[in-house]
């Protein structure tokens, strides 16, 4: 998707919601910030007041999205006027991420209009480097809701050597090179340098218990079992 320096949407700016967003769901901001859009550019970073701007943002595009669905599953707003309302506002690539946050956010808070929201999702292309990695887009999905429960915690090597052996037979297909270098492309940039992830003595580690209960929720368990 091509970089496009985000705006602010003026129909989201202007929608007035009657109850507030709880505090307590601004830990998701960092979250899905840490998951999703470390490498979605919001505007073109030259000097440290750039990247502050960058991240500021950053912030209140997610902060808007998880804003949108708490409306939604108040019955504030439609997933139809939303979907016919930010096409008009954000490029492509913004597009996606405003709708897919809003769809997490569904998910996580067991709204059924999530499943609504999620075929229109599924319109736009499986882009690289994802396609290259996953089984399929609902394999990167799968891994997503594994991420969110994991990046309660600083993303580290050890986190995505565990993830490897746990789910090389499942959610990924790629080769082991490829692999070590989208980690550290998408989630770790700021390593010293990039190591190989896939080899390890140990297969099960100290964030078993994280991913053992984060599948355990998801609804499609069978998506985590090698075949």
């Amino acid at each position: 998707m091509k970089h496009k320096k985000w705006k602010e949407s003026p129909w989201i700016s202007s929608l007035k919601f009657k109850k507030h967003l709880p505090f307590e769901d601004s830990v998701f901001n960092s979250i899905y910030r840490t998951v999703l859009l470390r490498n979605v550019e919001f505007c073109k970073v030259i000097t440290i007041e750039d990247r502050a701007m960058c991240v500021r943002m950053t912030n209140k595009f997610i902060h808007q999205a998880i804003l949108t669905a708490f409306a939604i599953n108040n019955e504030e707003l439609s997933i139809r006027e939303l979907i016919k309302n930010i096409k008009n506002n954000y490029d492509l690539e913004k597009e996606y991420y405003f709708l897919y946050i809003v769809y997490q956010e569904l998910v996580r808070r067991n709204n059924p209009s999530s499943n609504q929201l999620l075929k229109d999702i599924r319109r736009y292309e499986f882009q690289e480097p994802f396609k290259s990695l996953f089984k399929s887009f609902d394999s990167k999905l799968a891994w997503d809701f594994l991420l969110f429960d994991l990046a309660h915690q600083e993303l580290n090597e050890n986190m995505f050597k565990e993830m490897w052996f746990r789910y090389k037979g499942s959610l990924l297909d790629c080769p082991p090179n490829k692999y070590s270098e989208f980690i550290f492309g998408q989630y770790l940039k700021g390593a010293e340098k990039v190591m190989d992830l896939t080899k390890s003595s140990k297969k099960k580690g100290s964030y078993s218990l994280i991913l053992e209960r984060a599948e355990k929720r998801y609804l499609d368990k069978e998506i985590f079992i090698a075949v």
